[in-house]
């Protein structure tokens, strides 16, 4: 469980890494080119660095001891202590407050090193050596001070502690002294009490003359300031950290936008929004070439136009895979269509019947859009008549007469293929398509040809299509990696199923990632 989890959390990272890195690129580009713009108009700071030794001698113990425990945190605390900020004020005879001061002073140590790093920063490299060596000293001068002071404050607690003690004990010797009227008890306690005294004031002697022999050394200068070498300013380090930066906000702007992004994200997430096959990825097609009148000239069928193409490929591709589940599902009816328009149903469903018939297919291609009929602009064919008309005449006509009659409206576009094209806007459209009239054409068809494939209108513009799926073996589901709403696929689906339509597969237009899938031999 914990390999999959782990599994699913890089395989979600690395698609949007690859949806998005021209994403993450620009942002990454735009953080190292604001750095490098940021250091080079902003005025250089230098830092100087002095290392200073503290000692632990100097830190003595009320028993007179010249050793203690150091936290170097805490004389961390007294090199930004305005006290040493006001020593160095004094000694550099400068305007500036100490707090001023403090704003150019950093200090560190690392692990168990009884080492202060003590540097200051300015942007006049001069002043920054000169500050450096300034607080390193003023810390050592604090802490002389400091130290002197409470060896003095012991030293005198010392002292008055020796004379009370003095004191208690001449006043017992007073009841010891010949001719004290005081009893035997009186005279064996102030004995005792004599004998303590004596014995305290001996050991107080001994810390005081312990404290005068301790040295006052706070410690000393390792290494003074050198010439400083040019800190904040530095182009190579902020050109790497603004990089870095924009490195991280690229790849949360590539995570946000693709949470907000509702399109189709690749082959696996429509796979997944339709619980069926993607059978092919077609890249994306340049437009056709204007004509000298000005006006574009039809797009091209890869499969007719451009055959060594990659495109051309995919469409092979697709027909390879459909021709394998037809044929062991028995399937000959295939409608194709999308979500919504403009997703490139028309022209897979050409391409598809143009690599069918290439493969010796017997094939009819039936233009069932009624609404906005493209077939005859992609075959260059007259919409006079067709689907439309056939139906309405299909509902009085006999077999035999249907017969004749479809077969009169057939164009030959191809070996082994034929189009039955329609005019846009017949009366009733959804009535013809899903009417008795339809099966009846698709039935008579089936013995004649191998494939029957059917380009028809959205799911989700009309009722068009979820009228025809019942009739049809098989539905195609065309979707645009640009611009199909993952939320209309789910649509298309539910409303497919609910009819008994039955979705084979999908293809995936304008993939880029599909460019380099077709290239072997070109």
């Amino acid at each position: 469980m914990t390999r999959r989890r782990r599994e699913r959390r890089f395989g979600g990272l690395l698609p949007v890494v690859r949806r998005h890195w021209r994403l993450i690129a620009f942002v990454a580009l735009l953080g190292l080119a604001v750095a490098v713009v940021w250091t080079l108009r902003r005025t250089p700071i230098y830092e100087s660095t002095a290392s200073v030794l503290v000692s632990t001698t100097a830190t003595p113990t009320a028993a007179g001891e010249g050793r203690g425990q150091l936290s170097m945190h805490d004389e961390e605390q007294v090199v930004r202590s305005t006290a040493v900020a006001g020593i160095v004020k004094q000694h550099l005879q400068t305007s500036a407050t100490p707090q001023q001061l403090l704003r150019y002073v950093s200090v560190g140590s690392s692990g168990g090193s009884r080492v202060l790093r003590i540097s200051f920063s300015h942007p006049v490299p001069a002043t920054a050596m000169t500050g450096a060596d300034a607080f390193a000293a003023a810390y050592l001068d604090y802490r002389r001070q400091a130290v002197g002071a409470n060896i003095r404050s012991l030293t005198d607690n010392l002292t008055r502690d020796v004379a009370d003690l003095t004191a208690k004990k001449q006043a017992q010797e007073t009841i010891l002294a010949p001719g004290s009227q005081a009893t035997g008890e009186e005279r064996d306690d102030a004995l005792t009490l004599r004998d303590a005294y004596s014995g305290r004031i001996a050991d107080i002697q001994q810390q005081l003359a312990a404290l005068r022999r301790v040295e006052v050394d706070p410690g000393s200068v390792l290494r003074p300031a050198t010439p400083p070498s040019r800190s904040t300013g530095s182009l190579t380090r902020n050109a790497g950290i603004g990089a870095a930066l924009g490195l991280l906000l690229g790849l949360a702007a590539a995570f946000v936008y693709d949470r907000a992004d509702r399109r189709v994200r690749g082959r696996d997430d429509l796979a997944e929004l339709l619980d069926k096959p993607v059978l092919t990825l077609i890249p994306p097609l340049p437009r056709w070439p204007r004509s000298w009148a000005g006006r574009h000239q039809p797009q091209p069928l890869a499969v007719r136009d451009r055959p060594t193409s990659s495109a051309a490929e995919a469409y092979r591709v697709l027909q390879s895979r459909l021709t394998f589940q037809a044929d062991q599902l028995g399937t000959t009816s295939i409608m194709v269509t999308s979500a919504a328009p403009d997703e490139g149903k028309s022209t897979t469903a050409a391409n598809l019947a143009l690599a069918l018939a290439e493969a010796g297919r017997e094939v009819l291609l039936i233009s069932a859009d009624l609404r906005r009929p493209r077939l005859h602009r992609l075959f260059d064919l007259p919409d006079g008549s067709g689907l439309g008309e056939l139906l309405s005449e299909l509902r009085l006509d006999s077999q035999t007469e249907a017969s004749a009659r479809i077969t009169s409206e057939l164009w030959s576009v191809a070996k082994h293929l034929w189009v039955l094209v329609s005019r846009p806007e017949p009366p009733e459209v959804t009535a013809l398509l899903g009417s008795e009239a339809m099966r009846r054409l698709l039935d008579s068809q089936r013995p004649c040809f191998d494939y029957i494939i059917l380009d028809c209108p959205p799911v989700l513009v009309a009722a068009d299509a979820t009228a025809l799926a019942p009739l049809v073996d098989a539905v195609l589901v065309v979707a645009d990696r640009p611009s199909t709403d993952r939320q209309a696929v789910v649509q298309l689906r539910e409303q497919l199923e609910e009819v008994g339509g039955r979705i084979v597969g999908a293809v995936l237009n304008r993939d880029r990632s599909a460019r380099v899938g077709y290239q072997y031999g070109t």
